[in-house]
């Protein structure tokens, strides 16, 4: 994978990274606006009546820790994965596609379209790159 598509899927770790940060503020009321507008925005129209509320932050704060180890964990994973080659960027490709279909599918059985929505752009940032650069074996991945 060459230096620009692999610099693009680490900003996207850090991204997931930072937005587990972020819903882990959720754990404490100064802190929980992100889960908030979050929660306001996938639960639309933006209007401040979501359903999150104090009984969710525990919940909502360990999501964000989960969320943070698994963008940690794919941003460890994309420097070894270059040298385990197609197989692991496989793995890794298949595991998205795993949690984007399963969360995407809880989302809008829950009444929460707008997570789907979400979901759809973290999946077509994480899987541009990929295609892109060959790197799943399409085609011969493009090294720099």
């Amino acid at each position: 994978m060459n230096t620009f598509y692999k610099n693009w899927i680490k900003g996207w770790c850090w991204s997931v990274i930072a937005f587990g940060i972020a819903f882990a503020g959720a754990a404490a009321p100064a802190t929980d606006g992100f889960a908030r507008l979050f929660y306001d925005l996938v639960y639309w129209p933006l209007d401040g009546a979501s359903p999150y509320d104090a009984n969710m932050a525990f919940t909502v704060a360990i999501l964000g820790a989960v969320t943070m180890g698994w963008g940690l964990t794919a941003l460890a994973f994309v420097d070894l994965a270059d040298q385990v080659g197609t197989r692991a960027w496989r793995a890794l490709g298949f595991a998205m596609a795993a949690w984007y279909v399963v969360d995407s599918a809880i989302s809008v059985a829950a009444g929460a379209p707008g997570n789907a929505v979400s979901n759809t752009f973290i999946v077509a940032t994480f899987f541009i790159p990929l295609i892109a650069s060959g790197a799943l074996g399409a085609r011969e991945p493009q090294t720099a």
